[in-house]
């Protein structure tokens, strides 16, 4: 060593042996192990034996005596020093992961021990070292006051990224307190758990947080990412999963849920290797499977899964670095490690702009129809407008020519009102029937679920069909068609209350809001009032007439949580009702009616 050799990595001098008697003293393994060198390699994996290492340093003249010997990354469970003092004698120093920091040679840091020389310029120093899964081994040599140096930029840069983790997952803490959606509490539990399993990993001992007598629980770090591993599935089941599209989806996830958690239940019977093997290849399965279906649903325009896919990428790459660590297939180094806090910290902020995006969707989809109406409405008001001015004017200035024609004048613009009275009531009302249209439906419809939202009182929605009414207009004609759809506007309407709303949505359709308050049993028994209405034959211009209708009837919020979902629900019941035999009632699976149209 010289005197600039602070810093760097000497795993090139280390040499190792495997002790698989597992009982070997520090006196045989000095005198009759067989070190083998260790390359240059800092990671060893799939060894479940205690490892004795002998280190020979050299010192150059004008060197320091005095160094520091440190495990700057990944700490062992347990650890027995070896190295000699000013006499050659051998001074043994043990050392666990779970004793607290004030016990080490340095506070603050688990395996940094100091190295110092005697009058001889050579020294060799043995370690045993025992781990439940991979060895690694990054082995470095400090002068302290460099150490010193590097330990707090790096501690900065650890703290920093464990503020923003920790700052927003108490952000979204908050937002589950005022809006209570599962989503924030389950991204505040992902994160917080992140937060100690990247500490974890990174070697910062988490004896700070808990009891000592806590930390002695050998499993501990395997729990800690088993329980990272949950929270995150959950998390992204509860942003990415659909039961009722994506069952597959969801129940592969909760497959590895159930991984986890037998992890976890190993712990407990102390198998620690097959604990951490299921822990660190569970993430092989759920990781690829949410980034590729969040890469799907990106496609597809969601903009909350797309922020989702940007901030798991990073995770992914981290997560894969560490299964090659621990398997040997690459080296430790600080990038390694490093590099999945602050992929950690990026998804924080990902994911957190991914909840946002999420709850922005779901108010754009709720006011999307208000705005529709709210436009076209304004548009044909101006319309209106333009065309009353244009007609004032024409008046105005006709006036001044003949002022005789006052009278006339003041009969035209009369007649401009009841015209545009006429005007606005076309644009809402069914010509034939005198219904509201399609249009004043949606306006109903979209009152009757905010109104439903904000008292949180349900109301009910039924899609009618006429039954075989294309057939009568065929074979009797469009007039008795006609008439027969006025028929059946004067019973619907004559059966509601003034509340409700009944609508022509056009040809043989039409619609009833049964709004609050009223019973889902209410609701039934006057679906099937109408239907038994039309039980017996119309007399329609000398003509016997036999119709019926068939009605599907959704409940809010059963049967859909919004205007679209609940449409949907009252659509597949008026399908479910013409499947049965037409002139039927069909709700939440449930088919009623008569026979008689079959």
């Amino acid at each position: 060593m010289q005197p600039d050799s602070s810093g760097t990595y000497i795993n090139s001098k280390l040499e190792y042996f495997v002790d698989t008697s597992e009982t070997m003293t520090f006196d045989e393994a000095r005198s009759h192990a067989d070190f083998v060198s260790a390359g240059g390699r800092n990671v060893l994996a799939r060894v479940r034996h205690p490892i004795w290492f002998r280190l020979k340093l050299e010192r150059g003249a004008d060197a320091p005596a005095r160094w520091w010997l440190d495990y700057q990354i990944f700490s062992p469970v347990e650890l027995q020093f070896y190295s000699p003092d000013q006499n050659g004698q051998y001074i043994k120093q043990a050392s666990k992961k779970y004793e607290p920091f004030s016990a080490h040679p340095s506070y603050g840091r688990p395996f940094f021990y100091p190295i110092t020389f005697n009058d001889q310029q050579s020294m060799v120093i043995y370690w045993r070292s025992v781990s439940h899964s991979a060895f690694i081994f990054p082995v470095r040599i400090w002068q302290q006051e460099k150490w010193i140096d590097l330990t707090l930029t790096e501690y900065l840069l650890y703290g920093l990224l464990l503020g923003i983790m920790f700052g927003l997952s108490v952000y979204n803490l908050f937002i589950y307190l005022r809006i209570r959606d599962s989503m924030f509490l389950l991204y505040f539990f992902a994160i917080v758990s992140y937060m100690f399993y990247s500490v974890n990993i990174n070697g910062l001992d988490l004896n700070i947080l808990w009891s000592t007598s806590f930390h002695r629980f050998k499993g501990l770090s395997s729990c800690i990412t088993a329980t990272t591993g949950i929270f995150s599935v959950l998390f992204a089941i509860s942003l990415l999963g659909n039961l009722k599209r994506r069952k597959w989806f969801s129940y592969t996830l909760y497959g590895v849920v159930a991984i986890y958690l037998s992890a976890i239940g190993l712990v407990f019977a102390g198998q620690y290797s097959w604990a951490e093997l299921l822990t660190q290849w569970a993430g092989g399965v759920w990781l690829p499977l949410v980034l590729g279906m969040s890469a799907y649903l990106s496609y597809l325009g969601s903009v909350w899964a797309r922020c989702y896919l940007i901030g798991e990428g990073p995770t992914l790459v981290g997560s894969t670095l560490l299964v090659l660590l621990t398997q040997g297939v690459i080296e430790a180094d600080r990038f390694n490690t490093t590099f999945y806090f602050v992929a950690g910290a990026w998804s924080a902020i990902m994911f957190s702009q991914a909840l946002a995006e999420k709850v922005n969707s779901l108010k754009k989809a709720a006011t999307a129809a208000l705005n529709m109406a709210v436009t076209e409405k304004t548009a044909r008001l101006k319309e209106a407008a333009q065309y009353q001015i244009s007609l004032e004017e024409k008046v105005k200035q006709r006036t001044k020519e003949l002022s005789l024609e006052i009278l006339l004048h003041q009969q035209t613009l009369e007649q401009l009102r009841e015209s545009q009275s006429k005007l606005e009531e076309m644009a809402y009302s069914d010509v034939l029937t005198g219904l509201p249209n399609r249009r004043m439906f949606q306006d109903r419809l979209l009152q009757a679920y905010t109104r439903a939202q904000r008292q949180d009182s349900p109301f009910a929605l039924a899609l009618i069909d006429l039954d075989h009414f294309k057939r009568i207009n065929d074979s009797l004609g469009h007039g008795v068609g006609d008439q027969l759809l006025q028929i059946v506007a004067q019973r619907l309407n004559a059966a509601l209350r003034h509340s409700d709303t009944v609508a022509r949505l056009g040809g043989d359709e039409f619609a009833m809001i049964l709004t609050a308050p009223i019973s889902r049993d209410d609701a039934i028994s006057i679906c099937q009032r109408l239907l038994s209405s039309f039980d017996a034959p119309l007399l329609i211009e000398n003509h016997q007439v036999q119709t019926g209708m068939s009605i599907g009837l959704a409940w809010f919020p059963d049967d859909g949580r919004d205007m679209d979902e609940l449409i949907g629900s009252a659509d597949v019941a008026l399908y479910q009702a013409k499947a049965a035999g037409r002139h039927r009632l069909s709700y939440i699976g449930h088919v009623t009616g008569s026979n008689l149209h079959q």
